[in-house]
């Protein structure tokens, strides 16, 4: 052991040398940088003169020019403030006056962007199909939009707030539809009702099986209680008779009181097998019992 330690623990006289000066070099690259480093002069007002002399040259010109930026508006038109409703047409209204009617800077782009891209609103209900709007601002305006016919300006009946003559726009009227067999294309006759809406409409009566209830329209996502209320004299609830076993799906059996095994029966065997020739086709159904049967021919018709 002491032999090990003796050939590889110990120094010669040279090598203790060597070491020490190794560690000595090492240590002066390390401090030699802070032992050089000298404090940076404090500057004086002369100095920084030129500074404050620019500034004060060219704060005048700054700030009108970002007045100018302002007043041009967009992105931040903060100088636009919303005054009282006027009359307008959405298909020519500028981005400034769409923003004084009390639209956003974006709602206001949305539509010019529209219009450029071949959009054109027909009635003034189309305002509330706009995306971004809110539908409570776009009720609000809707007795303010006057829309010019293609080609003439009509003689107004009189004067509004802004000179120049409106004549009072008539728009179509408004059908009253059946909830409970309205297509897609009939609910985007109702104002604020897009094609997208009306799908999710027409696919959500058909899951629970139809409405019953006018107020069954607002579980669908994107009725609000604002849109509910200006759609709703134009809604028609029809009490359901029987459904049609060769028409109806699973949830509209079901609703009419057939039970849940039963009416995923009927509708597979339809589908298997194509439709029904008379309601006694149900008895082919092997598991249906007689009494089941006749419980059926109360709740279904052919």
């Amino acid at each position: 052991m002491k032999k090990w330690i003796k050939d590889y623990l110990t120094f010669s006289k040279r090598e203790r040398i060597g070491l020490f000066g190794l560690l000595m070099v090492m240590g002066l690259f390390l401090y030699l940088p802070s032992l050089l480093k000298t404090a940076p002069p404090i500057l004086q007002a002369t100095d920084t003169a030129w500074v404050h002399q620019l500034w004060q040259n060219n704060a005048p010109d700054t700030a009108l020019m970002q007045l100018g930026q302002k007043q041009q508006g967009h992105p931040n038109d903060e100088l636009i403030q919303p005054t009282d409703p006027f009359y307008f047409d959405p298909n020519s209204a500028t981005e400034r006056e769409l923003m004084q009617l009390g639209l956003t800077a974006k709602n206001a782009q949305t539509i010019v962007h529209y219009r450029q891209k071949g959009g054109r609103f027909k009635t003034p209900e189309d305002l509330l199909k706009i995306w971004g709007i809110k539908p409570d601002k776009a009720l609000a305006l809707l007795p303010y939009v006057k829309i010019k016919a293609d080609g003439f300006t009509p003689y107004m009946g009189g004067m509004h707030k802004r000179g120049g003559f409106n004549q009072p726009y008539t728009s179509k009227p408004i059908p009253t539809i059946q909830m409970a067999s309205a297509s897609a294309t009939d609910w985007e006759l109702l104002p604020g009702i897009g094609p997208v809406l009306a799908q999710r409409i027409v696919k959500y009566r058909d899951k629970i099986g139809g409405f019953t209830e006018k107020t069954d329209l607002l579980k669908v996502y994107g009725i609000s209680d604002s849109l509910f209320q200006h759609i709703q004299p134009y809604l028609s609830v029809q009490v359901m008779g029987k459904p049609s076993i060769n028409t109806a799906n699973e949830a509209m059996l079901v609703k009419a009181g057939v039970p849940q095994v039963l009416a995923q029966a009927i509708v597979q065997y339809r589908t298997q097998y194509g439709s029904y020739r008379s309601l006694e086709d149900l008895k082919q159904i092997v598991f249906i019992q007689p009494a089941q049967y006749q419980q059926l021919l109360d709740l279904v018709k052919l």
